[in-house]
């Protein structure tokens, strides 16, 4: 859409750049929430909310990142590893390793959605979850599963 195509239609330039804005950011919400086996309506609103307040505090380090998807996944990650630490009690939630793990744990610990509707609330009483998850910690890591794509299933009994 161009500036002349924007300005005949109403719209001002600002107006546009604020609902691509927010498509992105929810999309980012949404993507995040979905890395975490969610869809929950309360654990969205809460990520778009941290990553708005991310935004807002400008508390990103933006001189090295390429692009708003690099800043907003950022925010994400550290919305999310910030609930952890204060939900678990450590404090090296940040680390790639430590934050897959947690990650895992969340998955494995809400597999039925029980934990949900508490993702991202900082408000709240997580020592259950915070038993949960260190339950789900001290468990081996289960066994890979053979997962076969529908395309490659077709191309093997085609061969």
């Amino acid at each position: 859409m161009t500036d002349m195509t924007v300005a005949s239609q109403g719209f001002s330039y600002a107006a546009f750049e604020s609902a691509a804005m927010t498509r992105l950011i929810e999309d980012t919400a949404r993507a995040w929430l979905r890395s975490f086996g969610m869809s929950d309506a309360q654990a969205h609103q809460r990520m778009v909310n941290a990553l708005r307040d991310a935004l807002a505090a400008d508390s990103i380090a933006t001189h090295d990142r390429a692009n708003m998807q690099d800043i907003l996944d950022q925010a994400a990650h550290d919305a999310i590893a910030s609930w952890l630490a204060q939900v678990t009690g450590q404090h090296d939630c940040y680390g790639s390793a430590s934050f897959s793990m947690l990650r895992c744990a969340f998955l494995s610990a809400n597999r039925d959605g029980i934990w949900s509707n508490c993702f991202l609330d900082q408000a709240g009483d997580h020592r259950d979850l915070a038993i949960a998850l260190s339950v789900q910690m001290m468990l081996p890591t289960p066994g890979l599963k053979a997962c076969e794509m529908p395309r490659q299933t077709l191309e093997r009994r085609a061969s």
